[in-house]
């Protein structure tokens, strides 16, 4: 056996190895640390991570008062508690994410007006500073009831400029005078722009855009209940609408609607349930080429237990069963073959408070702090350098 691999054959086994490994092997010795913390490596390996987890995640993080995650299991989810990166803030409120591409997610506090953005695979943060906005002054407690301010953000990663980006889009009204804006926050600049937003306006609902192919998507409702989708294009800076599919209309029915990024593409679920709120069916769509296509259907009697809506988390891994969240309060694997559903065993989610949003995630190296954007897949390995008081690579043997 040859005293030493060579070097690009050690550099191609650990692009396949997980990050709690990787983390380890760090101590190893000075040079596989440079290998593993170069931008080159970090883009490799995200690269294999998203390949072999092609059509699924392996984690879910959830955020409320405390964050938990665990990896996902068809039998039982064994949560953990994560370190909070807000902790440090006073009186800030149950944080918010908002969006996640790459394992790296956007908290927002809505109290102290904070934006974070956090791996928790590597314990990387980085604060997002204020948008510059143009919004009137906040009114005086008095005038505060024909005030109102809707702010939505959305998180994305644009595949042209190899950039991560935060988008804010926000809407107020006051005495009658109704305004918009939109701005783009740049990880690689960490700076924010303003951008030009001349589609039809409506009105913004408060809930989290996704991201999908360099894409974010926000949901909108006009003034006569209708809702459409506003797209806004990361590379090119531009937005557009796109209709919903055509839902049952029907006035006993409640609808409720939840978009999720699923197998790459944008999915939607449709909650019907009845004057009272109570589930009745749900339909799921799947946006196909330009085209919504209608994937499936979950009836009432098949939950088998009283809720109000469900919402998408992820599919398995064999595409066989989807992940379901009901209610932000639980979770069943729904087998699309059987038609069966089958609630999911928990452990540790003492520290989470219900309502909740469970948003699934793969582990990676990209680090979001200041000195650490990851760069282009362009340039050349860290050459090997290996000094005389690397005690490591000399004196330690590692058992694989």
């Amino acid at each position: 056996m040859a005293a030493f691999l060579p070097f690009e054959l050690i550099t191609e086994i650990l692009t396949k190895l997980p990050v709690k490994s990787l983390h380890r092997f760090k101590c190893v010795s000075k040079s596989w640390n440079s290998i593993i913390t170069s931008s080159k490596f970090i883009k490799q390996h995200l690269h294999q991570t998203l390949i072999s987890n092609t059509n699924t995640n392996t984690h879910i993080i959830i955020s409320t008062n405390s964050i938990v995650s665990s990896a996902i299991s068809t039998v039982k989810f064994r949560f953990h508690i994560v370190n909070h990166p807000l902790d440090h803030l006073p009186n800030r409120s149950p944080g918010n994410i908002t969006g996640s591409v790459h394992g790296v997610f956007l908290l927002v506090d809505s109290s102290t007006k904070t934006l974070c953005l956090f791996n928790p695979s590597n314990k990387t943060q980085r604060l997002v500073p204020h948008s510059p906005s143009r919004k009137p002054a906040s009114p005086s407690p008095k005038l505060a009831f024909v005030f109102k301010l809707v702010e939505v953000f959305g998180f994305g990663y644009d595949d042209n400029t190899d950039d991560y980006k935060v988008v804010r889009l926000a809407q107020w009204e006051l005495f009658g005078y109704f305004d918009r804006e939109a701005s783009v926050y740049s990880m690689r600049n960490d700076s924010w722009e303003s951008v030009n937003d001349e589609t039809v306006s409506y009105t913004l609902q408060e809930t989290s855009a996704i991201a999908v192919d360099s894409t974010l998507w926000f949901v909108m409702i006009s003034n006569n209940s209708d809702s459409v989708l506003k797209c806004f294009d990361l590379r090119t800076n531009t937005f557009w609408l796109v209709d919903f599919p055509e839902l049952d209309r029907d006035s006993g029915k409640n609808i409720f609607m939840t978009l999720r990024s699923l197998r790459d593409c944008v999915c939607l679920l449709v909650s019907y349930r009845n004057k009272n709120r109570v589930f009745l069916h749900a339909d799921v769509w799947e946006m196909n080429e330009s085209k919504w296509v209608k994937l499936f259907k979950i009836r009432k009697n098949e939950i088998r237990e009283r809720c109000m809506f469900l919402r998408l988390v992820t599919y398995s891994k064999d595409m066989k069963s989807v992940l379901i969240e009901v209610d932000c309060d639980w979770h069943g694997w729904y087998d699309l073959v059987t038609k069966k559903f089958r609630r999911v065993s928990v452990q540790g989610l003492e520290a989470v408070d219900a309502p909740y949003v469970a948003y699934p995630y793969v582990e990676t190296l990209v680090s979001v702090e200041n000195n650490k954007v990851v760069s282009k897949m362009e340039g050349t390995w860290p050459k090997k350098t290996i000094k005389k008081n690397d005690f490591l690579s000399s004196g330690f043997k590692l058992k694989l």
